[in-house]
């Protein structure tokens, strides 16, 4: 009997370190999609300034904001899944731990039924983007093509770290939180 609940902590033990990293790498994630919102945002205003004072708007400004809104995007919607933020079909009630429990297996499996394919076919793309560069930029356009896997590996990850709540309490009401302030923004 001891060696099933030693093996339970360690399991625990492991699921909450699991969740640590992925928070982490969330909060980091979140920093940078604000940071290439703000850049686009700077991007944008220069466009803006240049086109109606001075006639004369550079030309790589359209690219490089358009570069960073996919970098801003993308990191956002692994923010956005981390968070229980990305819209759901189905918003189990929050004090019903085996729901909760069975929302985590399910975002895991259809999270990797969905992008695991997607990633599967973003190494070609992601090559044959290694080999062009930007007009405007005059940079290889894999810097932009590597914004996709990123995310979705990011997304994958959370998927995996989310599960931690089958088996820590720790987690499991990490998770709860999320899910409660998520269950509350669609109720205003």
């Amino acid at each position: 009997m001891n060696t099933v609940l030693a093996s339970d902590s360690l399991l625990a033990r492991l699921a909450d370190r699991v969740y640590a990293v992925s928070e982490a790498v969330n909060w980091l994630a979140r920093r940078a999609a604000g940071l290439f919102f703000l850049g686009m945002l700077a991007t944008m205003m220069l466009q803006v300034i240049a086109r109606y004072a001075f006639a004369a708007p550079p030309f790589w400004t359209e690219e490089l904001a358009r570069w960073l809104m996919v970098w801003g995007g993308l990191l956002g919607a692994s923010c956005a899944f981390h968070t229980h933020a990305d819209p759901a079909m189905v918003h189990p009630p929050v004090g019903v731990t085996w729901r909760l429990k069975l929302q985590a297996v399910s975002r895991f499996i259809a999270s990797w039924l969905f992008f695991l394919p997607v990633l599967w076919f973003t190494y070609p793309f992601f090559l044959r983007q290694i080999g062009r560069t930007s007009e405007g930029l005059e940079v290889s356009t894999a810097w932009m093509a590597a914004a996709l896997p990123v995310a979705l590996i990011l997304i994958l990850f959370h998927g995996v770290a989310g599960l931690g709540a089958l088996v820590s309490p720790r987690v499991l009401a990490r998770e709860t939180d999320y899910a409660t302030q998520f269950s509350s923004h669609t109720t205003e």
